[in-house]
């Protein structure tokens, strides 16, 4: 992809130097040139090494130096590197996006989500959670970040500003309205490619869920189908058993294929 290899395999030089302590050695002493790595190429493999515990994998982590990020919220999880974008991306862009999600309580036992609002907000006190939502609306820095929006779209607005409002419904959950959002943005340090930064296939038309633009026009449901379909062109990888695989977020999506037990995958989110 415009040139790199992706994902990229790194393997040990020779069979000695493949257990966790040469690992680790060789991550401390080349950290920068590790993270360029996974910048130019989207993804880096290392096989062959003896990860065959969680503790051997967190070390991993924690030798890279990232900060944690604490996973919320719904997202797509088929794996995407774009490589087309459909006709009315820019007048979709020119509007932006507008999200709605409603979470259950924890206490509501027929969610299929798995967890309520008090895990998303990371708290059980709705007082809390407004607080949570009004930082995000008022653009705090610990909570949101300015959007820029490609020069290639024709809004009048190059920055839109996250935005999000909390409604309170009878059944103990909550409603919460995103916005403002683009569709794509161009990352510092990708060689200035326009990346799919959005989730509306993943939450357009859901029971719990809806994608709009931000001035509530409904987003066209071809438009919806053909991301669809882009986002199944996906490169397919298959595990080998001590597989450390680092992606980076902001060149691609991530997901998985249904599978048989036994299965287990440890992840990290990091910054």
């Amino acid at each position: 992809m415009d040139g790199e290899t992706m994902s990229l395999l790194l393997q040990p030089s020779d069979p000695d130097k493949g257990d966790i302590s040469s690992l680790l050695e060789a991550l401390q002493r080349n950290e920068d040139w590790f993270e360029d790595l996974i910048i130019k190429n989207s993804a880096v493999l290392l096989r062959g090494f003896d990860v065959n515990k969680a503790e051997g994998f967190n070390d991993i982590v924690e030798t890279c130096g990232w900060d944690d990020i604490r996973y919320v919220g719904p997202a797509p999880r088929t794996h995407i590197y774009k490589r087309e974008f459909p006709q009315e991306v820019e007048g979709i862009e020119a509007k932006g996006l507008k999200y709605t999600f409603t979470a259950l309580s924890n206490s509501d036992t027929s969610s299929m989500k798995g967890r309520g609002w008090e895990d998303d907000f990371g708290t059980s006190d709705p007082a809390e959670a407004e607080r949570s939502a009004e930082q995000v609306h008022t653009g705090t820095p610990e909570n949101s970040s300015t959007l820029i929006v490609p020069k290639s779209a024709h809004s009048a607005e190059q920055c839109m500003t996250p935005e999000m409002d909390v409604e309170w419904l009878p059944n103990g959950g909550v409603k919460t309205i995103l916005g403002l959002r683009p569709l794509t943005r161009v990352f510092e340090g990708r060689k200035g490619r326009r990346m799919w930064f959005n989730t509306v296939v993943g939450m357009h038309g859901k029971e719990l869920s809806s994608a709009l633009m931000a001035d509530g026009t409904e987003i066209p449901e071809e438009f919806v189908k053909r991301c669809g379909e882009i986002i199944e062109e996906s490169i397919q990888f298959k595990w080998e058993a001590g597989d450390v695989l680092f992606l980076d977020n902001y060149a691609l999506l991530h997901g998985r294929r249904p599978s048989l037990p036994p299965r287990k995958v440890l992840v990290a989110t990091c910054k």
